[in-house]
């Protein structure tokens, strides 16, 4: 079974892209986090007891505790990019920053770079 992991802020963002994800593939384990350090936390516990990551990582860049291109930069800190690498990693802004888009550009774990909300195409491309 394929898991994503949505971590975002937005209580609304995180239930509106569960259900999206779930009518596109109702097999799809989706977790959510609303705080970047416990979901960070999470996965740290997964690559220390060598566990599966997710397949999918939906990330937000602002958050407030910590942005999105933070909590990468810890796991990069820390872990091998190879094994980060499995999985895959789409930046979500609402921003409309060229910044953040060049910044997840250059990241070596960025496969993409989404605006929020979701696109159910855009979405039904990277499922399958």
């Amino acid at each position: 079974m394929r898991t994503i992991l949505l971590i975002d802020d937005d209580q609304i963002f995180n239930f509106i892209s569960s259900e999206m994800i779930a009518e596109t593939d109702p097999d799809i384990r989706i977790i959510t986090y609303l705080s970047s350090p416990e979901a960070l936390d999470w996965l740290k516990g997964l690559l220390e007891r060598k566990e599966p990551l997710p397949d999918i990582l939906f990330l937000d860049i602002r958050m407030p505790e910590l942005t999105g291109f933070e909590l990468l930069d810890k796991l990069l800190e820390n872990y091998p990019v190879d094994a980060l690498k499995k999985m895959r990693v789409f930046m979500l802004t609402s921003s409309l920053d060229e910044n953040d888009n060049r910044k997840a550009s250059t990241n070596p774990l960025v496969e993409g770079f989404l605006g929020k909300p979701l696109d159910i195409v855009e979405l039904v491309k990277i499922l399958s």
